[in-house]
């Protein structure tokens, strides 16, 4: 009985030391996987990826600057923010003298537990305009979205 025991005990440590090593693994790939892109700034997108990255990091001021006539904007939800952070990508662009459209996939929080993940993401884009050389954003999808106190109702 005794040897029974001992070769289980062996076996469920040696599957417990596998399951541990796989999760050891999954944590290094998805810490050392690389940041995204960085854009430079003055390019069309290089406005969007700031601009996403201000509106998750909350900085209203900062979304202002990106966006035309920012200081008249304020978020068009009052509520807080998305408790989730932005699942974004940027998918194309095309960009002209004075305007340019980056194309831009949004992914909800919960596509990773989807067997069909393209189900829960969708498509849409942000249209920017060179004012004085410097792009900024007309329109933006509305997830992310600034308002205008008549575009509130107000």
């Amino acid at each position: 009985m005794t040897s029974k025991f001992s070769a289980a005990r062996v076996v469920l440590l040696a599957l417990a030391a596998v399951i541990v090593a796989l999760v050891i693994a999954a944590l290094l790939v998805v810490s050392l996987r690389p940041a995204p892109q960085a854009h430079a700034e003055n390019t069309p997108e290089g406005v969007v990826q700031r601009y996403l990255m201000a509106f998750e990091a909350e900085d209203l001021p900062a979304m202002q600057g990106y966006v035309m006539e920012g200081k008249s904007r304020t978020l068009c939800n009052p509520e807080p923010y998305a408790t989730q952070p932005l699942d974004v990508q940027l998918l194309s662009s095309t960009v002209g003298p004075a305007s340019a459209t980056v194309h831009t996939r949004f992914d909800s929080g919960d596509a990773r537990f989807l067997p069909w993940p393209d189900l829960s993401s969708y498509e849409d884009a942000f249209e920017l305009r060179r004012v004085n050389g410097t792009w900024l954003i007309d329109r933006m999808p509305w997830q992310v979205g600034l308002c205008t106190a008549e575009e509130m109702g107000y």
